[in-house]
Order: C-alpha cells, then structure tokens, then sequence
C-alpha cells in the first residue's frame, strides 16, 4: 500500500490543473466551540524590546533596557546573544559595545531591523489577532496567566523563533521577514535555513508559531519509549489546541504545508492510513524511525513516502484522530482531551476509518 501511495503520486500531480485547485479552495476548519471573545475582558503586555533597544544610544539608555525588562534582557543579553561579559569590561559596558555594533552596521543588526518595519509596521494588526487567539485560550483555560509578549530582533542566530522567560514569550521577528529576504538564502546559513523552512519565514506564520509554542507548554513531553501512535496522538493534541485558538487561520498554515500538500494528505488520508495500520509501524519505539512521520522537512521521509508527499504525516493523521475523537465525545473538554494520555483509548473511541 505504501508503495502504491508513492508511485500514484506524479500522476496525481498531472492531473491537478490550476483550474481545480482554484476551485477546490483550502478550507478553513472552524474551532469546535463557538466563541464569543467580545464578552472576554483580557488586554495582553505587548512590548517592543527592539523598538527599545534600537533606540539605545548608550550605556545609560542600554541599563535602562536592563530595568524595564527585568526578566527578558538577560534572556535577550546572555541567551539570545551569547556571553559578554569580558574581563576588561563591565556587563554593561560589553553589552553597550555590542548592541552599538549590533543596531548600527547596515549589513547587520540595523539591516534587520529596517526590513522588520517594512514588513510589520506597527505590529497592530498582529496585536489584535494576538489579544483574539489569547480570549480564546483564556476561555479554555481560565485559570492561566497569559504571558507577557515581547519582541525583538536577534543576528540570526536562533533556531527556535519562539523564546521563553520567566512569564515571558519573546517573539524573534528576524525570522519572519519574507521568504524572499536575501540573507536567508546565504550559502553560509543554508544547513540552519533550508528551502522549507524559508518558505514559512514569513509574517503568516508569526501567530501559529507563538500560539505553537503555547500549546506545547500545556502537554508533559512523552516518556523515552514513546510509540509512533503515542506520537501522533501528541502532536494531534497540539494542532486541535491551536486550531481552537486560531480558528480562522489556514490549516495549511496551521500545519505548515503548501495548499498542494493540503490538498494531497486530504486526497489521500485513507491510503496514507492503511498504509500506516498494514506497516505495523503505529507501534513502533524506535526513535530514528519516529522522526520519518514526525519532523518537519519538504515531504515525509519514511520507506514509501518521499518526494512529492506531504511532510509530518504522522502530526497531520493525529490531527485527524483527535477531531474524530472529540466529535464521537463532544462531552470531553479540552482540558480532559489534555488530561487524557491512552492513546490507544482515544484511537479506539475515535472510531477512525478515513
């Protein structure tokens, strides 16, 4: 079966015209719960740490910084940008040297950050997206505190543009400047930026990325001996929750796939999961083996799959599990989905058969 999945595919391919897929528009899939996130009363912090910082003419303005952001600068300081501290220099004063060279070399820091206020001017569409995705969260979960939203801009160097403090998240806008920014495609970082990771450096993908990294923070990481199915179930978990919270957001987005491989995991959901249940690879623990349905990259890279398939099919027939799972037990609460960790349970009162 999995071998007739990967040989159907470039005929599949031929036949697609550009007329259907115009026709055949990405459907949004809305959240379960109807919500009306006018009668929540929430205002996000939402700072500008790089608004601030480049603004910071010198050591004075740069201790400043180190008080309004009490909790984000020695992230930003020692984490982001590395150790400054010499043994010639103050941490201030390494700190001002650096941000100095940082925020004014045109072909460093300050290139940056011209294209981040081209790209998202005033960040308050992104603002009011943000505060609707967080009343969504806040009804689901109540007694959470909401962090403080920060953003900044970093060299480049981070491979996670999502950062945490202590009740922090920290928003890395460098990293979502556009796929056509020149400096992603550099020769010298194409092993920390390849093409499919480039395609989603763009300010769609800003939300999904933030809310992601919300999601993954209210689920315990699985145990070493974790199956491909315990797997699924995990990552399933997490695009049900950040479907809930963004519900008008593309699910291609949401799963970071191009409307083609939307459409093709759609087309091909029942072929792709027999192909998974005669494999026998649900139950699976090898964590090589795992990773070929998990990970992220230009397609899916287990024996059978390959080119021209949809990446991290194993998250996306999670996914698929988990909706099928709530709509059989509309009863279950998020917090109950969360809660529950059997995930043989839930596949079995999922009932599903694409």
């Amino acid at each position: 079966m999995i071998k007739k999945i990967y040989k159907a595919l470039p005929i599949l391919f031929l036949l697609i015209t550009p007329l259907f897929l115009s026709q055949c528009a990405e459907e949004t899939e809305n959240a379960t719960d109807e919500i009306d996130i006018e009668k929540i009363d929430l205002k996000i912090k939402f700072q500008r740490f790089d608004e601030d910082l480049f603004g910071a003419k010198n050591a004075q303005e740069i201790a400043v910084l180190e008080k309004k952001y009490p909790d984000f600068y020695p992230v930003y300081m020692y984490q982001i940008m590395g150790d400054i501290t010499e043994t010639n220099q103050s941490a201030l004063e390494a700190a001002a040297n650096l941000m100095r060279n940082f925020s004014t070399i045109p072909d460093f820091g300050l290139g940056l950050k011209q294209r981040a206020d081209s790209v998202f001017g005033t960040l308050e569409p992104f603002k009011k997206e943000l505060t609707e995705a967080m009343k969504r969260y806040k009804h689901y979960f109540p007694k959470d505190t909401i962090p403080e939203f920060v953003t900044f801009i970093s060299p480049l160097r981070i491979n996670f543009p999502v950062i945490e403090g202590k009740n922090i998240l920290g928003i890395g806008l460098d990293l979502y400047l556009g796929s056509d920014f020149k400096p992603y495609h550099s020769f010298n970082l194409a092993d920390q930026f390849p093409g499919y990771r480039i395609r989603k450096m763009r300010k769609d993908y800003l939300l999904r990325d933030l809310v992601t990294a919300m999601c993954q923070n209210k689920l315990k990481p699985l145990g070493n001996n974790s199956r491909l199915l315990d797997e699924m179930i995990y990552e399933g978990k997490i695009l049900y929750m950040v479907n809930s919270f963004i519900p008008e957001t593309k699910d291609s987005t949401k799963l970071g796939y191009t409307p083609e491989q939307l459409k093709w995991a759609k087309q091909n959901e029942s072929d792709i999961w027999a192909a998974l249940v005669d494999s026998k690879v649900l139950y699976v623990t090898e964590p090589d083996e795992i990773r070929h349905y998990i990970n992220d990259g230009p397609f899916t890279t287990a024996k059978g799959f390959g080119a021209g398939t949809a990446p991290r099919i194993g998250a996306y027939t999670g996914w698929q599990i988990i909706k099928k799972y709530m709509a059989k037990n509309p009863q279950t609460t998020l917090q109950q989905l969360l809660a529950e960790t059997d995930a043989d349970d839930i596949l079995n009162k999922s009932k599903y058969k694409p």
